[in-house]
């Protein structure tokens, strides 16, 4: 029974119950005069704008050529809400008058995010004062970036660093570091009028059950002040700048995978060693990378020569640039984690399926990604010597392919696995 065929059945039903409660009824009531419709206020109008970009997101998603196994299609629906939930944090609860860290890490990955650093971020008003405070824990090192804008979508630039060597801590590793326009004594990071955002990094390499440190921030002369109630028309203004940086951040990184990345020349390859400081990155901290495409029963193998850098490691992540699971999947190791082997480089395979190797970096069901070389702590510049390179060989050749080949049993990697999850375990505070 359609919806209209209903209509005359009501009618007389009312009419027939007006008649036994005695009350006078000749027909339908008189219809009522329409009312204009309200019109949309600014949350409704943030929020629809906030939908319809989801949903353009979700479609772009879709079509991305990044969007193909059933891998890569979790992958990208795990991109997208991950990028939703970094809006919100980011620009609807987070304040730079009443500041606390956002956290990224194997929660909230994205853009290459390094397994073995600990991410916090915060908005911060360019000129003015914070203090930040924390404790360095088993973490290496400490460092703090400030940025302008937005340099990881092309919008920023950097706009000041404080490197761990230029810290002093105290004899417990805790430290405190203060961000303003005019010299302060201690640990100071000068605070320019265009900064925006505050980066700081925790770096692990012994992934072990020690503490692993924590950091936080005040404005300072707003410790004690109350704050102030949100209008609509200002908390309309956050989501709209949530749904523009989760369309932004949505959209941008797999581009970025296939512009710096999937070129031909770097599949199953790898790139010069780069600079990062230019490009929104740490001084000192240099990076290189390709992508791999591996068919069954293949292998890619990575050849990265020990240097002088006081921090060296690799990474695994898909093709929307999140890196893979790492704490009950070995898809990351650093040069504490890896052996050396005997002509001074480590070697690193890449596969699918374990090739028995120390270090072997899990693809996963992964049968395309990235892979991400950093080295932290460069003096200077790489010298040509001390560049990575990388081949194909199919996994029954590795004996031949790496000088020094020796083998691990499951139970090793099962002992590894647990120690890596135990240490996130650990370092999943938030």
């Amino acid at each position: 029974m359609t919806r209209t065929n209903l209509r005359p059945l009501l009618l007389t039903a009312t009419a027939t119950l007006a008649t036994a409660l005695g009350c006078a009824h000749t027909g339908p009531p008189p219809a009522a005069t329409p009312q204009p419709a309200p019109a949309p206020d600014a949350l409704s109008v943030a929020f629809d704008d906030f939908v319809a970009k989801l949903e353009a997101v979700e479609q772009s998603i879709r079509d991305s050529p990044a969007f193909g196994t059933p891998a890569e299609q979790v992958g990208g629906y795990r991109h997208m809400l991950r990028a939703m939930a970094k809006g919100l944090e980011a620009e609807v609860l987070q304040d730079a008058d009443y500041p606390y860290f956002r956290i990224l890490d194997f929660w909230l990955k994205e853009g290459g995010d390094n397994p073995d650093q600990r991410y916090a971020f915060v908005p911060i008003r360019g000129g003015e004062t914070y203090r930040v405070w924390g404790r360095l824990g088993s973490a290496v090192r400490v460092e703090f970036q400030l940025y302008a804008g937005r340099p990881w979508d092309g919008t920023g630039t950097s706009a000041g660093y404080l490197a761990f060597e230029d810290m002093t801590l105290g004899e417990d590793g805790t430290f405190e570091v203060f961000l303003s326009a005019a010299p302060h004594e201690g640990n100071w990071l000068p605070n320019p009028g265009d900064a925006t955002t505050l980066f700081a990094r925790h770096i692990y390499g012994d992934w072990n059950e020690e503490d692993t440190g924590d950091i936080h921030i005040d404005r300072v002369g707003y410790e004690g002040l109350r704050r102030p109630p949100e209008s609509p028309a200002e908390l309309a203004a956050r989501i709209e700048a949530a749904a523009t940086m989760f369309a932004t951040t949505a959209r941008n990184w797999p581009a970025f995978v296939a512009r710096r990345y999937q070129r031909p020349e770097l599949i199953n390859n790898i790139s010069p060693p780069y600079d990062t400081y230019a490009l929104g990155g740490a001084r000192g901290r240099w990076m290189s990378g390709g992508s791999f495409a591996l068919p069954p029963g293949e292998a890619l193998v990575l050849r990265m020569p020990k240097t002088r850098a006081a921090y060296q490691a690799v990474q695994l992540a898909d093709v929307w640039m999140a890196s893979l699971e790492y704490a009950n999947q070995i898809s990351s190791l650093n040069t504490t984690q890896s052996e050396l082997a005997p002509d001074g480089a480590y070697y690193y395979v890449i596969s699918q399926e374990d090739p028995g190797y120390p270090n072997w970096l899990d693809a996963g069901a992964l049968s395309r990604g990235v892979f991400m070389l950093r080295w932290d702590g460069v003096r200077g510049t790489l010298a040509e010597a001390e560049f990575p390179s990388a081949r194909s060989v199919a996994l029954e050749d590795l004996p031949e392919a790496i000088p020094g080949f020796t083998t691990v049993d499951e139970a090793e990697r099962a002992r590894v696995r647990a120690e890596r999850r135990r240490h996130m375990q650990l370092r999943s505070h938030r």
